[in-house]
């Protein structure tokens, strides 16, 4: 039988991985022969730059941040690459908000705070579930059952919330998109395993 796949080398992380599912993102990038990866631990995102006959690897890791504040102690909860036609971006989430950095995590671009009510509540506060649509836009999930558009620039921070979509108030665990002509659909999937569509009709 013919194998389909064959084990390269193992590549060593600065820290252990959170048990967290989905908690892997890569990005391929042909040009420069490179492969990024992402794993999320407690507060840190560990990344890795392999080249593709992995003699060479780079390490960085990007700490949870809150807008100015240069680190922060609350939890990431994703990390993830999204790819437009006119740019890589990362995106992170966090119990605070979320922050998107160009692809190789050297500068972040933008920083959205979650709204977080004035006196403590039992229901945990979180962004999760990470997307990009289209040409340029980027969609996140909230623990409120929300869902975040981005309207992202071809360059520059710039990036501005288009629009904030409410159908539901489970939590979005996660999230993902396809396009089908001038279709495009996002799959909502929350704690009861609740599967919400919604249809991008235009640009």
């Amino acid at each position: 039988m013919t194998k389909m796949y064959h084990r390269e080398k193992s590549i060593q992380l600065k820290s252990s991985a959170s048990a967290l599912y989905n908690n892997l993102s890569v990005l391929r990038l042909a040009p420069r022969s490179l492969t990024h990866f992402a794993v999320v631990h407690a507060n840190v995102v560990n990344l890795v730059s392999a080249s593709w006959d992995g003699l060479n690897y780079s390490h960085r890791q990007l700490q949870s941040k809150e807008g100015n504040v240069a680190t922060s102690s609350s939890l990431i909860m994703q990390a993830a690459w999204c790819v437009l036609p006119s740019r890589d971006l990362l995106v992170v989430t966090s119990q605070k908000g979320i922050q998107m950095y160009e692809s190789d995590g050297s500068i972040m671009v933008y920083w959205h705070a979650l709204d977080t009510p004035e006196t403590p509540t039992a229901k945990a506060i979180f962004a999760r579930g990470i997307a990009s649509v289209r040409d340029k836009y980027i969609c996140v999930g909230v623990s409120s059952g929300g869902l975040l558009v981005f309207d992202v620039p071809s360059k520059g921070s710039n990036i501005t919330l288009s629009e904030v979509l409410e159908e539901h108030t489970e939590a979005v665990t996660d999230m993902a998109s396809e396009c089908s002509g001038s279709t495009v659909k996002y799959s909502l999937y929350t704690t009861i395993s609740f599967c919400g569509l919604w249809k991008l009709l235009s640009n």
